[in-house]
């Protein structure tokens, strides 16, 4: 069950309400350099916005870190700005998209977990790959920061199967992943995927980019 927390803004006009997920102690942990940190630089590390030398920068863990209270999420700069859902306090603001619920309360199981610095050996399935599974796992979490919303970037969407179904068909999805030459590396301002999310992309548009 999750607590439902509301807060009021720092202009004392608005209200609003999040939620915190519950800390069982069976509840594996969250890997900041693995399920946190791609996020949060894919939505907020852009141009003009949170990168090194910015006030609320979070380009890094120690960067992030300042605006976290570890183990206390609605006591956390970080958690407030990404859970409300008034516009001009949401962080990223609009045009561009919220973060996803799931996202959400991934970082707000980090913070609960106490917002340390981890980084956990990937697992990797490139057996049973799905496209709402596998490659929107690895979109979500590297590209939909950037590539969603009314100004994605480049103009390209990475949302839902046809916009994704475009970019594998024309080549620029593995050419940019791939960093191939004539192409621009994605994600930007990252490392390079790993050869496991690098090998469930490839298997899919090999397997001829199936909707499943």
């Amino acid at each position: 069950m999750r607590k439902i927390f509301c807060f009021i803004s720092f202009l004392g006009a608005l209200t609003g309400c999040y939620h915190e997920p519950e800390l069982y102690p069976d509840v594996p942990p969250v890997c900041f350099e693995n399920e946190v940190l791609p996020v949060i630089q894919s939505s907020c590390v852009r141009s003009g916005c949170h990168g090194g030398g910015e006030a609320f920068a979070l380009n890094d863990y120690s960067a992030i870190a300042n605006h976290v209270t570890p183990g206390k999420p609605m006591a956390s700069e970080l958690h407030k700005v990404i859970s409300t859902d008034y516009g001009f306090l949401r962080m990223p603001p609009p045009p561009d998209e919220p973060l996803t619920p799931s996202q959400i309360d991934k970082i707000s199981l980090w913070i609960l977990q106490g917002a340390e610095n981890t980084s956990c050996q990937e697992t990797c399935d490139t057996l049973n790959i799905t496209f709402s599974g596998s490659v929107m796992g690895v979109l979500n979490t590297y590209c939909r920061g950037c590539h969603s919303g009314d100004n994605p970037s480049g103009g390209f969407i990475l949302t839902d199967y046809p916009s994704v179904k475009i970019m594998a068909d024309n080549g620029k999805l593995s050419g940019s992943i791939n960093w191939q030459t004539g192409y621009l590396p994605m994600p930007e301002n990252q490392d390079k995927l790993s050869a496991c999310n690098l090998a469930i992309i490839r298997k899919w548009i090999a397997a001829d980019t199936p909707n499943n």
